[in-house]
């Protein structure tokens, strides 16, 4: 299979698996369950049909809206959609070999959809975080396994505990200024840097604090937020370990050059 064609598909899937987590993103933080009942437009309660659910295109041809009532839809299907394709097409431009693309591609898809749920509630659930890992873990371990690279097992496991030392230090020394959610996220993001190589992880978690202190003192110089003005840190952490995967390496070796 050709590069091409591996990131064509793995678009195509993200497009699909988008789809799924605007369900995932309205029902989990109620507590609901993602595969029961169908979807139902939430103003009249019409149940939709497979040509409502055609990720983008049913939502730029209906414009928005819902086909029987007309109330606005929103914008959330679109950018979930578009985000998890986009980010399934670099992984897999990124790490070609299907295994390792696989793996990754369930990671980003986990912290899309946190990503959303942290912005619009502030709250990480767990029980995403720990599916992510449930179904992404073992496959690291078989792409491991399949490119005759065992040590990268261990170098996620490592990878993990750092990740939570750190932010488990970083959550006692704020006094309740960093949320319990940052601290669970953190072992699924360290697990996945340490798995391509262990000097990522401090990477991911700088890039993503470096994003947090960035964005907060703009929001303070234009006066949207204050010192105490809670900010969601899931979308920053997550943010920082994808950005990690493209150009940790080239940061760590040049910080060890300098």
């Amino acid at each position: 299979m050709t590069l091409a064609v591996t990131i064509a598909l793995a678009v195509f899937a993200g497009l699909l698996i988008g789809s799924f987590l605007t369900v995932v993103a309205e029902r989990v933080p109620r507590n609901e369950s993602v595969s029961a009942p169908r979807s139902r437009c939430g103003q009249c309660n019409t149940m939709l049909t497979a040509a409502d659910l055609v990720p983008v295109a049913s939502w730029l041809v209906l414009r928005g809206r819902c086909r029987h009532c007309g109330a606005k839809i929103g914008i959330e299907p679109l950018v979930l959609e578009l985000t998890t394709s986009a980010m399934f097409g670099l992984m897999a431009w990124k790490l070609q070999r299907p295994w390792a693309v696989a793996a990754f591609c369930v990671w980003v898809a986990g912290l899309v959809v946190l990503s959303w749920i942290d912005l619009r509630i502030k709250k990480l659930p767990r029980r995403i975080i720990y599916v992510t890992a449930l179904l992404g873990v073992p496959l690291l371990c078989i792409a491991a396994l399949i490119d005759d690279q065992p040590q990268r097992i261990t170098h996620m496991v490592i990878g993990a505990g750092i990740a939570l030392g750190f932010m488990g230090f970083v959550y006692v020394a704020s006094r309740g200024g960093m949320g319990d959610g940052d601290v669970r996220l953190s072992p699924l993001l360290g697990a996945y840097l340490g798995w391509l190589g262990l000097a990522l992880v401090p990477a991911g978690l700088f890039f993503g604090f470096l994003g947090g202190a960035v964005v907060g003192s703009v929001l303070m110089w234009a006066g949207k937020a204050g010192r105490r003005t809670a900010l969601p840190f899931g979308p920053f952490l997550a943010g920082g370990a994808v950005l990690a995967v493209f150009v940790g390496q080239r940061f760590v070796d040049l910080v060890w050059r300098g």
